[in-house]
C-alpha cells in the first residue's frame, strides 16, 4: 500500500492535484471531495513525507499535512497556503507536534482570515489514519485547524490540552474559514 492508497482508503479517491514547479521539494496537494462530509474537501499534502523530519533529539518521523474546509472555499489561496506551510516545515527541518501552534504571516492572515494554525491529531477520520506505518520512520498525518490570534493567546496562556477541551465543549464548525473565535 503506498501512501497515495492510505489517503483514498480512509479519505476517498483524489480528485484534484496542485504543485508548485518552482519549488525543488517535489510537494503537491491533493483534494477528496464529500471527505469527511457532504460538500467538505480534504485537502492532503503528497511528498511531504519524503522528508525525515526531527521529532526529538533521538526520534525522527515523516508527515503529510490534512486541511478540511467546504469545498466552496477550496481555491488557489488556500492550495498556495498549504504548500508554503509544508515547504517552511521541510526547511526547518523539526517535525510538527500535537498542540503546536505556527503563526502565519501577515500577508497570509490577510488572504484566509487566520492569524495562526493549530496542529491536533485528524479526529475527523477514523483514527487508523493517523499513521502510515509503511515507510521507516512512519509517516504521521497532522490536521491543520486555522486559528485566531485570541486563540492562540488562550493556547499560550492555559495550554493546548485546555485548547482541545474548549473545542470539545463548543464544538465549532472547523471546516468554516467563516468561523467565529471559540476564546
Amino acid at each position: 500500500m503506498t501512501i497515495i492508497d492510505h489517503l483514498e482508503q480512509y479519505l476517498g479517491k483524489i480528485e484534484q492535484g496542485w504543485k508548485d514547479s518552482k519549488s525543488d521539494e517535489g510537494i503537491q496537494i491533493v483534494a477528496i471531495k464529500n471527505s469527511p462530509y457532504e460538500s467538505v474537501s480534504t485537502l492532503s499534502s503528497l511528498g511531504m513525507s519524503n522528508k525525515e523530519l526531527d521529532l526529538s533529539e533521538t526520534k525522527r518521523v515523516r508527515q503529510e499535512l490534512i486541511f478540511s474546509t467546504y469545498s466552496m472555499d477550496v481555491s488557489e489561496n488556500i492550495v498556495s497556503f498549504l504548500l508554503s506551510l509544508c515547504e517552511a516545515i521541510i526547511n526547518r527541518k523539526k517535525a510538527v507536534l500535537r498542540g503546536e501552534v505556527i503563526p502565519l504571516s501577515s500577508q497570509l492572515e490577510k488572504r484566509i482570515g487566520f492569524s495562526a494554525v493549530y496542529c491536533a491529531i485528524p479526529v475527523l477520520f477514523d483514527d487508523t489514519f493517523a499513521i502510515y506505518a509503511k515507510t521507516c520512520p512512519s509517516t504521521v498525518m497532522v490536521w491543520i485547524i486555522p486559528i485566531h490570534q485570541n486563540e492562540v493567546d488562550y493556547i499560550k496562556n492555559n495550554g493546548w490540552e485546555a485548547f482541545e477541551s474548549l473545542l470539545d465543549e463548543t464544538d465549532p464548525d472547523l471546516c468554516s474559514l467563516k468561523r467565529s473565535s471559540i476564546a
